[in-house]
């Protein structure tokens, strides 16, 4: 056959084609019932350069199934979003949060933050980290460190506190043994608990993030294998002078990824004047004993600042820019994150401003967006999972109203967020991030206290943190076969969420709180002290004297020094043993020791001035005996701010 004819023939089958059917020449895509079909789009898928154009995205229970031009897709057996005039990007990744309340993975989700790693964690998120992969709890999907491994002291309370190589190890391997992530180690460590816990946590698989320990230096920790270095410490102090010489090509050498958190230096390089961050986008939607908590002169690490040391941040955080647009240029692996959780640096809403910040630096609006994207997939280990949109992807997507690669604060408030699968239309996220009402039953939820025993007295407290309050308790104390007993209920919104439920006599407590694991806790006498046992753990012990406080970090603690102080005649003084229950993150018992000094009668209430110490905690404060015998006000005063649980009336 010549090739004329061959031509010829290859044009007859073609037109007697397109006569027998009407099938497009593409592979037609066909949605199934149940799946969600964003269509007309542009896409910007990020694993690739450019944007496809008219385009649609299949979603099948948590994965995107395809990615296809409009006109490929079978779209009537789906629930159908309209892209048209609108864009599609991968949700948004913030790899460094501090987050403690239910209330912050409304706010993640309504900036379509669908994907965080929490970098202090504790139980608390891991049940919630496994209520959001189960799909009973709306938020983005949390990838979360244990408790901060520092030295002694620590620079938060609840760090895992190490000072050998040993130490180090074990607390690894407790993080490892309980669920958790990543290791987050922190300034105070000294180079041999450094060492141990980057090789114990090598050895167990966990990714390390954080600080660089003062005793390491950069360079050492870029050398380490430490995964990822948070506002780039060491390279840029945050006081101090940045150390000599080429950092940037080592880095890229050893494939260190940075997290540089902008915006939190940005942030504090402007609380000398906080006015100036009233404007704050969602600061409306913080809650305000959180916003209370911002006021510089109530922060700690703020108290010996002076005019010259913020000139000094400001001054730094122009260094911090320059080295993120040479840390971009050389290659070196860079992922977004905010440092959430620290002042005017508001959930979700702060992932705009880093963007902002990283664009200022002097990288391009791709380049940001890769940063909050597709990065994060591959810092987390999960290249084409997290961070783009592809086939096999999580489904995890930003419908927007205009181009974010034309501007990168085009990302603020998508008409629609789906995470995990499930679209969420924006005004639905408003619903959920609005504030509770002030004046919500905070026990709405909970059972009435039991009505074991004959009653005694009954009443309500609320608590407040720097005048605003964070939290409730209410208590019954009964009486059985001579024996008083205090059930109590504490629901706390800041500066953790949690609900604690106990019963507690003099010589025995039985707690369930959902910020430990297990939530129950049992805690007893022994012939030397006391031991607090969590389900299915081994106990806890503290050598305490026989007469010390079972001290569950409630009213009903108060309850028992107001009976011990009863006959303190005015003027007088008596000092009181406790062992304190404490249940951030693990369970531990602390020592107390506390005087109280009898004052005068305040409206017919017994006084007591207070100076004690709580664990490594010092403080002062006073203490008002309703004449029921019930605690009518408690205040105490910590290195950290003032907390006042006041009956109500």
């Amino acid at each position: 056959m010549t090739p004329i004819a061959r031509r010829a023939l290859l044009v007859g089958l073609l037109a007697a084609a397109a006569c027998g059917h009407r099938d497009p020449p593409w592979r037609l895509t066909s949605a199934q019932p149940g799946d969600v079909a964003i269509v007309g789009a542009t896409v910007i898928p990020m694993d690739r350069d450019g944007v496809l154009r008219d385009h649609a995205v299949l979603v099948r229970g948590d994965r995107i199934v395809a990615v296809v031009a409009t006109r490929a897709l079978d779209a009537r057996a789906a629930t159908v979003i309209d892209g048209r005039g609108r864009w599609v990007t991968p949700g948004l990744a913030d790899m460094h949060v501090h987050f403690w309340d239910r209330h912050d993975l409304d706010l993640f989700l309504l900036n379509g933050v669908t994907t965080v790693r929490n970098l202090f964690g504790s139980p608390t998120h891991l049940r919630w980290r496994a209520a959001v992969a189960r799909g009973e709890l709306a938020g983005p999907t949390i990838v979360t460190a244990g408790p901060i491994i520092d030295g002694d002291p620590p620079t938060w309370p609840g760090s895992a506190v190490v000072t050998t190589a040993a130490e180090a190890t074990a607390a690894v391997q407790a993080q490892h043994a309980a669920g958790y992530d990543w290791i987050k180690v922190y300034g105070g460590l000294s180079v041999e608990a450094y060492r141990a816990a980057l090789a114990e946590a090598a050895r167990l698989h966990l990714p390390v993030a954080g600080h660089v320990p003062h005793a390491v230096g950069v360079a050492a920790a870029i050398a380490s294998g430490q995964r990822s270095i948070e506002h780039l410490d060491g390279y840029v102090p945050f006081l101090g002078d940045a150390p000599r010489g080429d950092l940037v090509t080592p880095t890229v050498a050893a494939g260190v990824w940075n997290c540089p958190t902008l915006v939190v230096t940005d942030r504090f390089g402007r609380l000398d004047d906080p006015a100036q961050l009233a404007d704050t986008r969602g600061l409306a939607l913080v809650a305000p004993a959180v916003r209370a908590a911002w006021d510089p002169q109530r922060d700690f690490r703020l108290r010996t600042f002076t005019p010259a040391k913020f000139a000094t941040v400001r001054a730094k955080n122009l260094q911090r820019q320059a080295l993120v647009r040479a840390l971009a240029d050389a290659g070196a692996p860079l992922v977004l994150g905010t440092d959430t959780g620290n002042p005017y640096v508001v959930p979700g809403f702060a992932v705009v401003d880093e963007l902002r910040l990283l664009v200022a630096a002097g990288l391009t609006p791709r380049q940001a967006l890769r940063m909050a994207t597709v990065a994060a997939g591959e810092l987390l280990g999960t290249p084409g999972e997290v961070g783009v949109i592809a086939p096999g992807a999580r489904a995890d997507l930003l419908v927007l109203d205009a181009d974010p690669l034309a501007d990168v604060a085009n990302v603020a408030d998508p008409a629609i967020v789906v995470a995990r699968g499930v679209a969420h239309p924006r005004a639905a996220l408003l619903a959920a991030a609005a504030l509770p009402a002030a004046d919500a039953d905070p026990f709405a939820a909970q059972p009435a206290l039991p009505t074991e025993g004959a009653p005694i007295a009954a009443a309500r407290y609320q608590v407040a943190m720097l005048d605003q309050v964070i939290g409730h308790e209410r208590i019954a104390v009964r009486e059985l076969g001579g024996q008083r007993i205090v059930h109590g209920q504490a629901v706390y919104g800041a500066p953790q969420a949690l609900v604690m439920r106990y019963r507690a006599t003099a010589d025995q407590l039985d707690l369930t709180c959902d910020c430990v694991a297990p939530p129950h806790l049992a805690v007893t006498r022994t012939p030397t002290g006391v031991a607090a046992t969590p389900d299915g753990r081994p106990a806890v012990a503290l050598a305490a004297a026989a007469d010390a406080v079972l001290a569950p970090q409630a009213v009903a603690e108060f309850v028992w020094y107001a009976a011990a102080l009863a006959d303190l005649p005015v003027g007088a003084a008596r000092t009181l043993t406790a062992a304190e229950v404490m249940t951030d993150g693990e369970v531990a018992l602390h020592p107390g020791r506390f005087q109280f000094t009898r004052g005068a009668d305040v409206d017919g209430r017994r006084s007591y001035a207070i100076v004690g110490q709580h664990g490594e905690l010092a403080l002062t404060g006073h203490l008002r005996v309703a004449p029921d015998g019930l605690p009518h006000e408690v205040s105490v005063t910590v290195s950290f701010g003032t907390f006042t649980t006041r009956r109500l009336e």
